[in-house]
């Protein structure tokens, strides 16, 4: 089952496309989970509460909180990098302040069936595949953490620290073995390999991830990793 939610002060827009989604789920016989808001405040107290949505389409021009706003909440104050963002607006010139939100994608009203699918399926193919879990061992003991919350590996002699969302282990392995089994991660220095997921800012000779984890590219690197990110940026809007 998937957790969806609407956000968008106009109760009309919230049933109609939850209609839609709901027609989109039975073609594909997907379960889905809908909450409607018709507020920011009211979506982002329930996210306090603690409730989790896979995917929320939230509306930009809301009146007192908006989208963009509730969009810094998620990922600045919540660090939520997991929840599958999709703006919906009237109009079409926000790009550079939704670029920092990382967006999935941005819908022009008015809503069409055609126009949820491409992004909603693209959103539950990205939740899918982070449902997948990466196995390593210490010894005789066998772990295994899902992929998503892996922000990023550093390999030290033979020893590989792992850093997730929650935690950092260390385990024996190579970063090209790991590598060759995670295609979302780049290989930006000898001694470190990221998920692309969690990287924030790109610039020439460094990338910046969550939390403001700065790490070096290495200059004989820098241009595979500047060709690699623009094919996972082409892979990212690529719906077919």
């Amino acid at each position: 089952m998937v957790r969806i939610a609407i956000c968008d002060d106009d109760g009309f827009i919230c049933d109609q496309l939850e209609d839609l989604l709901h027609i989109y789920g039975t073609t594909i016989v997907e379960e889905m989970e809908i909450e409607s808001f018709l507020s920011g405040e009211e979506l982002c107290q329930r996210l306090y509460e603690g409730i989790f949505f896979e995917i929320i389409f939230l509306d930009i021009e809301l009146k007192l909180l908006n989208g963009i706003e509730v969009g810094k909440i998620i990922r600045e104050q919540m660090s939520n990098e997991i929840t599958q963002i999709i703006y919906i607006s009237g109009k079409e010139n926000y790009a550079i302040q939704l670029f920092k939100i990382r967006p999935l994608d941005f819908i022009i009203k008015p809503l069409t069936y055609d126009k949820i699918t491409a992004p909603l399926k693209h959103a539950l193919k990205i939740i899918n595949g982070n449902k997948k879990l990466l196995s390593y061992k210490k010894g005789q003991t066998s772990y295994k953490v899902p992929i998503n919350d892996i922000i990023y590996f550093e390999s030290k002699s033979r020893k590989v620290n792992i850093i997730t969302v929650k935690e950092v282990d260390t385990f024996y392995g190579s970063l090209e073995e790991i590598a060759e089994r995670l295609p979302y991660f780049i290989y930006i220095h000898k001694s470190y390999l990221v998920n692309y997921n969690y990287v924030v800012k790109i610039e020439y000779h460094q990338l910046t991830l969550l939390n403001n984890i700065v790490l070096p590219i290495s200059q004989n690197r820098r241009k595979k990793v500047r060709d690699r990110l623009l094919e996972l940026e082409r892979e990212a809007f690529n719906y077919e």
